[in-house]
């Protein structure tokens, strides 16, 4: 019984460094106006695995994310990435462009990226378009929640879905 338990972990430790799951495919949002300086605020919560992957290929990093010097190349990358992938869009203007204010890498495997926007003028709706990693990841999930004054609405983004209106109801 023992030798099938040794030749168990032997074949695992040798399979395991092949063997590349990837479980979930997710990305959370939560944005919130703030009358008193008129920005949107943004805590965009992606894996961190995803990220570093994306970084690695355009070769911005070369190891592990955490490891790395977050100078302003690199910072510059991952908000052409979020610009890209992660906009609000007002009728008929173009999107609004996501300032990042900090980033930070948790001990649970995800990237926060803390984001900031002007907005001139507020409207009754307006249109997200949230498809980050979706076109490596064709199982890729997005949630994002937005928050005006107490009311809070959550939407999810899929493959097949990847940009929705939002309406403002009216104080």
């Amino acid at each position: 019984m023992s030798k099938s338990v040794y030749l168990l972990c032997v074949l695992f430790t040798f399979f395991s460094p092949t063997l590349r799951a990837h479980d979930t495919y997710f990305s959370f949002a939560e944005v919130e106006y703030n009358d008193l300086n008129g920005r949107l605020e943004a805590t965009l919560t992606v894996s961190t695995h995803d990220l570093e992957r994306f970084l690695q290929e355009k070769e911005k990093i070369k190891g592990a994310l955490s490891s790395t010097p977050m100078d302003s190349l690199l910072v510059s990358s991952i908000s052409r990435l979020v610009n890209a992938t992660f906009y609000f869009s007002l009728p008929e203007k173009p999107p609004l462009q996501w300032e990042i204010v900090g980033i930070e890498n948790t001990l649970t495997g995800t990237t926060n990226i803390y984001l900031s926007s002007a907005v001139h003028e507020i409207t009754d709706s307006f249109m997200v378009h949230f498809d980050i990693f979706m076109e490596r990841y064709p199982e890729q999930q997005n949630k994002m929640t937005f928050i005006y004054h107490e009311n809070k609405t959550t939407r999810v983004f899929l493959k097949s879905l990847r940009s929705d209106t939002f309406k403002i109801r009216p104080l």
